[in-house]
């Protein structure tokens, strides 16, 4: 005969057993018990939508747009859910480029909503006006949720992007005014391109000491920026000082490599009107004392920047380099064919998104991005190291 399992207390010795009628009774309450319980849950977990939500989806499937439209609306009175719901068919059409149907909803939201929801239902609406292209609704209901708590970051971010392409740059400036103070930390280079605009348009209209006032300003923001220095030097040889243009253009070489392309030609021009005949050289040096090209990198670059004239001086400067370079129909050739390579590739690329562009860009037409722009020719140069 089996014994029932033994339970043992060991602190007091005492040994009782359970009969096996008792334990099998306590299963069975247990299990019933627990089907209960899961009854109760399943019952709580069951969502009934209403009728209405059932009739809305009616309407979207059969296109008859407004009727779903005034439905949902109608639920989103009475219903947070059903708000939910229209949110998310907003931005279901505007991704699919149905704008017009998205701001329908979005506009609706707002006008008939509750207060709760009328400020992200704006920002929703915003979001349809950019889509669409309606730059100016947009930026009025941005403007808008720039004083509300929630929305002001982001909505502050939209309008500098609806600024920058519109090139206000006076407007993008003041909307960098009042963001974060680590957010404008980060953005200060930015925020000195926006000066650095400013000064060209005010160069443009024949306002030399607005230009200046505003170049000081971009430099406060951030202090090497060689935009500010290269208009700056523009402006001091208008002003008769080829001296001083040329000390500015030549820190801005050094700061940013990667304009020589743009800057060489006027140091050399400015160059020969002080008297300075030995230019190439000094370049030469400067360049090589940044520590950001290497020996063929810089060859590449002064190949492509240099005049015809200049070119055929190559080869004794890159015997001091180490680069290979024996005569002057090597350089004249090889600058042949960089200008080639360049005028129907592009000279320049951006390091963010790959463009490639005959033209030099402070911000990249494509990715927006400032001071991307870089000469191919490093690229190049590259490749024939590794190779």
């Amino acid at each position: 005969m089996l014994k029932a399992p033994k339970a043992t207390f060991s602190n007091q010795n005492i040994v009782f057993e359970l009969p096996p009628l008792l334990l099998a009774l306590a299963f069975v309450l247990v299990g019933v018990a627990a089907w209960f319980l899961g009854r109760r849950m399943g019952a709580a977990r069951t969502v009934r939508l209403p009728r209405d939500y059932y009739v809305g989806l009616d309407h979207l499937i059969n296109d008859r747009f407004d009727h779903a439209a005034e439905i949902f609306a109608r639920m989103a009175q009475a219903d947070g859910d059903a708000a939910e719901i229209q949110f998310a068919l907003g931005s279901l059409f505007r991704r699919r480029g149905e704008v017009d149907r998205a701001i329908a909803i979005h506009s609706r939201l707002r006008d008939q909503g509750g207060v709760a929801l009328r400020d992200r239902a704006a920002f929703a609406l915003a979001l349809d006006y950019l889509s669409a292209g309606l730059m100016d609704r947009a930026e009025r209901l941005l403007e808008e949720l720039a004083a509300s708590r929630e929305y002001r970051r982001t909505a502050l971010d939209h309008l500098v992007r609806i600024y920058e392409a519109q090139g206000d740059w006076a407007n993008a400036l003041k909307v960098f005014h009042e963001l974060p103070p680590t957010v404008q930390l980060e953005r200060r280079r930015v925020a000195a391109h926006y000066l650095c605009e400013l000064a060209e348009q005010a160069l443009v209209q024949g306002d030399t000491e607005r230009a200046r006032t505003l170049l000081r300003q971009a430099l406060t923001h951030h202090a090497d920026l060689p935009r500010a220095d290269i208009l700056t030097a523009r402006i001091t040889e208008r002003a008769g000082d080829p001296g001083g243009a040329l000390l500015l253009y030549l820190k801005a070489l050094e700061v940013s490599p990667g304009l020589a392309l743009e800057i060489i030609p006027r140091v050399l021009a400015l160059a020969k009107q002080v008297g300075q005949t030995d230019m190439l050289g000094e370049l030469t040096q400067r360049l090589q004392r940044t520590g950001r090209v290497s020996a063929r990198q810089l060859v590449w670059l002064l190949a492509t920047a240099l005049p015809p004239q200049d070119v055929r001086r190559l080869p004794g400067i890159t015997g001091e380099l180490g680069a290979d370079m024996e005569t002057a129909a090597d350089a004249a050739s090889l600058s042949t064919l960089l200008t080639r390579i360049g005028d129907s590739g592009g000279r320049y690329q951006c390091d963010d998104c790959g463009l490639h562009s005959v033209g030099w860009y402070w911000r990249c037409p494509k990715c927006r991005s400032w001071d991307s722009m870089h000469p191919a020719v490093f690229k190049w140069a590259e490749r024939v190291g590794v190779s």
